[in-house]
């Protein structure tokens, strides 16, 4: 069956030339008509065409700022390239479904960027995690509009399930990121009951979009997830400890969703298929190269 397409959505008028090519790259990959190690080359070419032609031309500006004169100016920035980079990622996440296949292609894409060799032009992919961050804050759990908006909501979810793909497979560490923590609302509240809102119906509403985000990471990131919370391991940032009453602590909470008439089936649906996916980890062998060791983790049992 095929899947549908994709519209990312992410165009703004005042797009360059080579943001324009930037962002149809995104496009090709996400709906299948390019590969990700060819769009890597591709995005990689371009931001690096344009950032040594900056050093040499100051007149012909692709993104342009003015001076204090009125005039054009047209620096050499990676920097700036690397926040519209990630920009455009972080968006194209959020408009393709958690489930499509361009969901692992946009992630593929990353780590064909890191294979890159590198070259003159500084900085190149760099400070992903805390654009990530910086997404999730101003976006989803900092603003709280994933209670309000059902697009919000659908965009926090697949958001959610991109960054516990990159995690899983070792690309960036966002596990500050994950809608299972704090201090996410899914952990920090109940799925019936909150000091906000007493009623059981109106708590499990505003609750509802954590739990669909927090899913995911079971669904994309479970295995992993496993591992850390059985060697209790411990993240400087926020001193966050993965322990195993940590784990039975969210099998506990999609217990009460998927059962509990006050959610949406959508959200009955994923806690299921959590449960499901929290079953066949706990009885599998974990992965001898987990994300542990990729990511230099501390343990608390070693």
């Amino acid at each position: 069956m095929m899947e549908a397409s994709v519209r990312l959505n992410i165009s703004d008028d005042g797009d360059s030339e080579a943001d324009k090519e930037v962002i149809g790259a995104l496009d090709a990959l996400v709906n299948g008509f390019i590969s990700p190690d060819k769009a890597a080359v591709y995005i990689d070419t371009t931001i690096a065409k344009d950032c040594q032609e900056a050093h040499v031309s100051y007149t012909s500006p692709s993104r342009p700022s003015l001076t204090s004169g009125g005039e054009v100016n047209r620096t050499p920035s990676t920097s700036g390239w690397l926040k519209f980079l990630w920009d455009c990622i972080a968006k194209s996440s959020m408009a393709i479904p958690f489930d499509h296949s361009g969901q692992d292609r946009l992630a593929a894409l990353l780590l064909e960027l890191q294979r890159l060799p590198r070259h003159d032009v500084p900085e190149l992919y760099q400070g992903l995690e805390q654009w990530l961050w910086e997404i999730d804050q101003g976006h989803f759990t900092g603003t709280r509009q994933v209670e309000t908006s059902s697009s919000a909501a659908t965009a926090y979810m697949n958001f959610s399930a991109f960054i516990a793909r990159l995690f899983a497979n070792g690309i960036v560490e966002t596990s500050r990121l994950c809608a299972l923590i704090r201090p996410s609302p899914f952990a920090l509240s109940k799925p019936l009951a909150s000091t906000r809102y007493s009623d059981p119906a109106e708590a499990a509403q505003h609750y509802e979009p954590y739990a669909s985000a927090a899913a995911q990471w079971i669904l994309f990131a479970g295995e992993d997830l496993f591992i850390m919370c059985q060697q209790n391991v411990i993240l400087q940032v926020g001193k966050q400890k993965w322990t195993r009453a940590l784990w039975d602590s969210w099998k506990a909470k999609f217990l009460i969703i998927a059962k509990a008439e006050q959610f949406s089936s959508q959200a009955r649906g994923f806690a299921t298929r959590a449960l499901e996916r929290i079953a066949e980890t706990e009885r599998s062998k974990a992965s001898s190269t987990s994300v542990v060791e990729k990511f230099g983790f501390m343990s608390a049992t070693e």
